[in-house]
């Protein structure tokens, strides 16, 4: 059964149930925010009501602002869309992606998978032979972020900025030299 969800987000062990809460608590105009389960106790993942790229700048925002009331969450990495782990699906959003970078502009592949038995490796491939723009794995202007969570794949193209990562947020926050 294929789970919908628009992001992922990671934390510290044993802390799941703390990171629900607080994004819970922090992204209220996106309620309902449903949690699938999962059987990881440092990541989470679910659907949030709205943009998941909004929410992630709202996270980045306030980790800047006050490092203290983004405590839990380590990464929140949205998602555009969704698929089955089935090779043609996955060639197909990759094909829709190719098409919204521009050309000249490169890209790399970031890949997440849990609980899944396809290749990491593979799994670039197939998507790397989709998109005919030049690689950059050190600083790439857009990212293919796909995220494997049993038979369900979400996917979508961002920039760097979109992917909320707590320890830059703050650091870029705070008043150290």
């Amino acid at each position: 059964m294929q789970l919908e969800f628009n992001f992922v987000a990671t934390t510290y062990r044993n802390s799941r149930h703390e990171l629900e809460h607080e994004l819970k608590t922090l992204l209220k105009d996106f309620e309902p925010i449903v949690f699938l389960p999962l059987k990881l106790n440092s990541v989470s993942y679910g659907k949030l009501n709205g943009d998941p790229i909004r929410a992630s700048k709202i996270l980045r925002d306030l980790a800047y602002s006050d490092p203290w009331k983004v405590r839990r969450t380590l990464r929140f990495v949205p998602l555009e869309t969704n698929c089955y782990v089935n090779v043609n699906e996955i060639k197909k959003i990759a094909k829709e992606i190719a098409e919204r970078i521009p050309t000249g502009s490169t890209y790399k592949i970031e890949a997440e998978l849990r609980f899944s038995d396809l290749n990491r490796n593979e799994l670039i491939k197939i998507i790397a032979e989709e998109i005919k723009r030049k690689v950059n794995l050190e600083n790439p202007e857009y990212i293919v972020e796909v995220q494997v969570i049993n038979k369900s794949c979400g996917i979508a193209l961002l920039k760097e900025n979109m992917i909320f990562k707590s320890l830059e947020a703050k650091l870029a926050g705070s008043n150290f030299p």
